[in-house]
């Protein structure tokens, strides 16, 4: 609780005298210069434990005059260790709104400062009359008991509280801590009970808390280690000062598990660390990966809920928390030509870092769909694509309202500030909760975006009375999982994709394309579809009309076929490959078809997917035209066409369609999909008539 203050005038009066200012006090009465400024009370009481989305190992400082104001953290996923860095090793930056000082080589940080970097669980107490303060921090560790690597660890959660009293002008301080009972419920966190507790103890500083401006500035690295904290300041620092929840020498905690690969180094300051962030500093870096955060306080957001009249119920909100985004910066981005530009927006469990290290991990074992594309940030480097990806404040982001939107137009508005983003080429897409809060907050936001591409949308997904203005025409490519047991393909409405879709979505969305992965995993899937996603914005960006095709006529062994438009104009169209009959049947070369229709619409697409292990990959042919998507596989008479359903698809997490099921769409192929001299052909009168085109042959 806070300590009563004292009258204005008493607690000034002590101020003054403290800081030998009471010269200039008398002066300002006489109205000559400005007062000194009022002492701060103090913050925000710890109010209890909540599950955040994203939480910090390290902060390290900047000793420099010029870089003081900087501060890096590296980070760790809270809830979901299974997400691991193996693909980028996020350095979050992150500016003080106080400016740091040295005193007697001594880094001075504004407590206000630290509250905010450790908020919510920060808090302390001013008592200015007796130039004293109390601080009170609570740390959580947290490690796995069970499920390591699962979609739903068993998480041990363990509550440190730490308390200090510290005095103005004294190097001197007590500290005490409660470590509290391990518990794997984390609602049961605030009312576990203390099983150690420690002292109070008598604790030294490195200097003496100071005033400055009304804030009370601390000697940051030994005011910390009282706090519980490691303090890392070795050669490699080279300047920088990292203070830790864990210490170099500690691998019991996850972050530090070595049957985890690709982990952060056992030491928060490391010599290529070092050299990342001045590069950072110095914008010798400014393109590729890029990480920064900014505090949210109390802030006004929608609620979710329109009155009467259909008007934003908005409601105050204390988030009171410091959220990172990611940004990706493409290679061949130039400051003077205004970028393309998307949002990605991240899962349930995930955070900003979920939808590239995830993905990325799956590109890794699949065949690349195109040369020399290995990871996401090759796709946005080979369509040239600003990538922001925003943390959505904790679990299960809700998009649409709440500090998720706010969180979404205050990063974009972030992003617009340091670099050129064309708004007339802006797309968005996410997966999971990311899905559906793409689909929600271009409901609200609409305006924005020419485009965007939704996959497994989460139980959070619009429903059809929810559908109205923008988003009914928005050029929209969805993605639903064949094997996801996360957002079930064919389950119920509420917690699948493909039934939600049949039943809200075919008939009230006017511009949307369907394309089902096969075999495609919740986490994964997005991977399968990201050169098909860039090239649906592309495409929407063409503004080319569509070829005007009416019918086409096809001969057996014949290297031309005969076109006709919608009109009734008719024109030969040279063939790459003569068709062939094969059992009574015309076939016809896939890529012939995309010259006749048009490359720029008739798309083919290697998409490749796996659930569990790269050994169960299934790859398959996707045909996407005339918002319709079609998947064949070579050799065989296999065919999904849209969002069909077939035998063991998902309906739960352990259940599957079977084989007896009505919803069964029982097509194949009249013949196999067969490769001739490396063109796949295809069945050529049925296959057209699945995007609702006439073929005939002579």
């Amino acid at each position: 609780m806070q300590t009563p203050m004292p009258s204005a005038g008493t607690a000034i009066a002590r101020f003054v005298m403290r800081t030998g200012l009471l010269a200039s006090l008398a002066l300002a009465m006489a109205g000559c210069v400005t007062p000194p400024v009022a002492p701060e009370q103090g913050s925000r009481p710890i109010t209890g434990y909540l599950d955040y989305s994203y939480d910090k190992n390290s902060v390290l400082f900047n000793t420099s005059e010029r870089y003081s104001q900087s501060v890096f953290f590296d980070t760790f996923y809270p809830f979901d260790p299974s997400l691991r860095y193996n693909n980028a090793e996020a350095m979050v930056r992150y500016e003080l709104e106080l400016k740091p000082f040295m005193h007697n080589s001594v880094l001075m940080v504004a407590l206000a400062d630290l509250r905010k970097i450790y908020a919510p669980f920060f808090s302390y107490a001013v008592d200015a009359a007796n130039q004293q303060f109390s601080v009170e921090h609570h740390f959580f560790r947290k490690r796995i008991a069970a499920g390591s690597g699962s979609r739903a660890p068993r998480v041990e959660y363990t509550k440190i509280a730490w308390k200090g009293r510290y005095a103005l002008d004294n190097t001197a301080a007590s500290v005490s801590s409660a470590t509290h009972a391990t518990t794997t419920d984390r609602n049961a966190i605030d009312k576990s009970a203390v099983t150690v507790s420690t002292g109070p103890v008598a604790a030294t500083l490195d200097a003496a808390p100071v005033w400055r401006d009304g804030k009370i500035f601390v000697p940051v690295a030994s005011f910390m280690r009282t706090l519980g904290k490691t303090i890392t300041n070795d050669v490699a620092a080279s300047g920088y000062l990292a203070v830790s929840h864990v210490g170099p020498s500690d691998t019991t905690d996850d972050l530090f598990n070595p049957q985890y690969k690709g982990l952060y180094p056992n030491t928060p300051i490391t010599p290529e660390r070092v050299k990342t962030i001045n590069g950072l500093l110095n914008r010798e870096i400014t393109k590729g990966n890029l990480w920064f955060a900014y505090y949210f306080g109390d802030i006004n957001v929608f609620s979710g809920k329109t009155d009467a009249d259909g008007k934003d119920i908005n409601t105050a909100m204390a988030v009171d928390r410091i959220l990172p985004y990611r940004l990706y910066v493409p290679k061949n981005y130039a400051p003077n030509t205004p970028s393309k530009f998307t949002f990605m927006l991240h899962g349930g469990t995930g955070n900003e870092n979920a939808p590239f290290e995830r993905p990325n991990d799956h590109l890794k074992n699949q065949p690349s769909p195109m040369p020399g594309i290995v990871t996401f940030e090759d796709y946005a480097d080979h369509y040239n694509y600003i990538v922001l990806s925003p943390n959505g404040w904790t679990r299960n982001p809700i998009w649409g309202s709440g500090p998720g939107e706010q969180a979404m137009l205050h990063t974009l508005a972030e992003v617009k500030r340091f670099y050129n983003i064309d708004t007339d080429r802006m797309f968005i897409f996410g997966n999971s909760a990311g899905g559906a809060g793409t689909m929600n907050f271009v409901r609200r936001h609409g305006g924005l975006f020419k485009a965007m591409a939704p996959t497994a949308p989460g139980s959070s997904k619009p429903f059809a009375a929810d559908l109205k203005g923008h988003i009914l025409d928005m050029p929209t490519l969805m993605s639903c999982f064949t094997a996801d047991v996360t957002v079930f393909y064919a389950g119920p409405v509420k917690t699948s994709c493909q039934s939600w879709y049949q039943e809200n979505i075919k008939d009230s969305m006017r511009n949307l394309t369907l394309v089902s992965i096969d075999n495609g995993h919740h986490s994964y899937g997005p991977a399968s579809v990201y050169q098909m996603t860039f090239d649906f914005f592309e495409r929407v960006l063409d503004r080319r009309q569509p070829a005007n095709i009416g019918s086409v006529r096809f001969a057996a062994g014949k290297p031309t076929a005969t076109v006709t438009a919608t009109g009734g104009s008719t024109a030969m169209v040279q063939l790459g490959s003569a068709p062939v009959s094969r059992d009574g049947v015309l076939t016809v070369a896939l890529d012939d078809l995309a010259t006749i229709y048009g490359t720029a619409d008739f798309r083919i697409y290697d998409v490749h997917a796996y659930n569990r292990t790269p050994a169960d990959l299934v790859s398959v042919k996707t045909v996407t035209y005339n918002r319709i998507t079609v998947n064949i596989k070579p050799g065989e008479r296999f065919l999904r066409v849209g969002g069909a359903i077939h035998a063991n698809d998902t309906t739960g997490l352990t259940s599957k369609v079977s084989a007896d099921d009505p919803r069964i769409d029982k097509r194949t192929l009249s013949v196999a999909a067969q490769n001739l001299n490396g063109k796949l052909f295809v069945p050529v009168v049925e296959f057209m008539q699945f995007f609702g085109k006439t073929v005939t042959v002579e």
